[in-house]
């Protein structure tokens, strides 16, 4: 997955699915094994960043309870994020580029202007 990138759900673990994985709140996973965990959460990986490995049952529900809505494993595919961000136009010809609007929100000395950019993905726009 790359920053241009994004994981969307597209369904709940099969063990048919190459991947890429994450969890039901969208964080990615990496699988490590799909059958050599215990026998009772063969599965087994890490979530996003984290340094602690997760095990997951044979269908991909979440060993604990307390995550169980978030956590269960979940089939997934790479979607394009189109790149955005904000250019402040400044009096005396300068400029800044922010990657919020809120950011851009916050420099409004001797502000003319300010244009938002966002890239058009291939498919948008074509009515």
């Amino acid at each position: 997955m790359t920053q241009s990138t994004k994981l969307e759900i597209i369904g709940p673990y099969t063990p048919e699915h190459e991947g890429p994985f994450c969890t039901r709140d969208g964080k990615a996973v990496r699988l490590i094994t799909r059958t050599d965990g215990s026998k009772e959460f063969p599965i087994v990986g890490f979530i996003s960043e984290d340094k602690t490995p997760t095990a997951w049952d044979s269908v991909g529900s979440y060993f604990g309870d307390s995550q169980r809505a978030v956590r269960d494993l979940m089939n997934a595919r790479e979607v394009s994020v189109p790149r955005e961000f904000w250019i402040n136009r400044y009096a005396g010809g300068g400029l800044s580029i922010y990657l919020s609007k809120e950011e851009a929100e916050k420099y409004k000395v001797c502000l003319i202007g300010t244009i938002h950019v966002r890239a058009v993905l291939p498919g948008e726009g074509n009515d």
